[in-house]
């Protein structure tokens, strides 16, 4: 009985500006040595295949660093106020929506169909026909001679924000209506393993029902909207795709914040050493209270336990996740981000001098009350003798 050979298959979801994203997924496998051997994707995310399959990282990371709205659709005049909003929104209706042009240029300048036909990475992407909305799975074998530019702009006419694609007299619009994340795809062109990038961009995400070994990349923060390019937020979502993806390989820790692996385990240990015994001297005595931030927990999410309260603390104190952190050092970037004096109200809590009203306060306050508590571990002392 023969092995199966190994074929890796990248998935690349669609998600409009949000696609920077997907370059530093890119720059991590590269760095992990990970290569696809099948590569699917819808709209942006059929773009970006398209580069990776041409080995065009730092192109597209250029391309991304530098493109603007307005290097991307034709954007009718500026108006004033809601009267010029108004009439952006009539003119959109009345022309099928935006003019791509722009858009159109750049992907004819960048993909060589030729290189991309050659190349031993196999390719595919989706889009669906305006009548009846009949979606098609295409790979690039299936693509007419000369027609990958226009199969490309089709998965991408996010209709009725951009305008329909038509190719020999038919209307193709964005591949979200019927599979934003072709996993499916994938597995038809012989991949044996996946790795997905979600955007959480508009459109039908299906679930992989592949049942293939399957690695999930998605960020725990915001991406920004849709359709707003802009370099900034195109710099900060690379490295945000380039963290999770190392995280997502076991090469970082932490859910929210990219934390190092070396020393973590007894940097998180000695964080949890200062806190535990804060929560439970609050639990004994003001039950309320420690119920607070246990809810703060719960809505922020998180799986990394041991750093769970520094990480949703840090978030909520507007820490930049677009950078890798010790356990220290991101407890640092909390206190030296915090309101200190805002936090430092809730300490009687923790001297034993506090007060019902005060623990009613921490109740309604649950994000405030936590990060509260994580800055008191993280500058006081273990527990005051008053309350043990």
């Amino acid at each position: 009985m023969g092995t199966e050979k190994l074929c890796r298959g990248l998935v690349l979801a669609g998600g409009g500006a949000r696609g920077s994203y997907q370059v530093g997924v890119w720059r991590a496998l590269d760095e992990l040595g990970w290569t696809a051997g099948v590569v699917t994707g819808t709209s942006v995310g059929c773009l970006n295949g398209a580069m990776y399959v041409l080995g065009q990282y730092e192109t597209a990371r250029d391309m991304w660093l530098s493109i603007r709205s307005k290097d991307v659709m034709e954007l009718p005049a500026p108006g004033s106020g809601l009267e010029g909003l108004g009439e952006a929104v009539r003119q959109f209706v009345a022309e099928g929506g935006v003019d791509v042009s722009p858009l159109e240029d750049i992907v004819r300048r960048v993909l060589d169909e030729k290189a991309l036909r050659a190349s031993p990475i196999r390719f595919g992407l989706v889009t669906v026909e305006q009548r009846g909305l009949r979606p098609h799975q295409l790979t690039l074998e299936e693509i007419p001679q000369g027609r990958a530019a226009d199969y490309l702009l089709a998965s991408a006419a996010c209709f009725p924000a951009i305008q329909a694609r038509d190719i020999d007299g038919v209307k193709y619009m964005d591949g979200g209506y019927a599979d934003n994340m072709p996993a499916g795809l994938a597995a038809r062109m012989g991949a044996t393993e996946l790795v997905c990038v979600d955007l959480e961009g508009l459109g039908i995400t299906r679930p992989n029902r592949t049942g293939l070994p399957t690695t999930l990349i998605r960020s725990h923060w915001e991406l920004g909207d849709i359709l707003r390019f802009d370099p900034a937020v195109a710099r900060r979502n690379i490295e945000l795709g380039y963290y999770d993806t190392l995280r997502a390989f076991g090469r970082l820790r932490g859910d929210a914040y990219a934390i190092a692996l070396p020393g973590s385990a007894e940097a998180a240990a000695l964080f949890r050493a200062r806190l535990d015994p804060l929560q439970e001297a609050v639990r004994g005595r003001w039950p309320a209270a420690h119920l607070s931030s246990a809810a703060a927990l719960a809505l922020a999410g998180l799986e990394d336990t041991p750093l769970a309260p520094l990480e949703a603390a840090a978030e909520e104190a507007g820490v930049d996740p677009a950078r890798m952190y010790t356990v220290e050092e991101l407890g640092q970037a909390f206190l030296a981000q915090c309101d200190h004096q805002r936090l430092a109200a809730f300490d009687p809590l923790f001297d034993g001098s506090g007060s019902g009203a005060l623990a009613a306060r921490a109740a309604l306050l649950p994000h405030l009350y936590l990060q509260a508590l994580v800055r008191r571990a993280l500058t006081g002392p273990y527990v005051p003798e008053v309350i043990t």
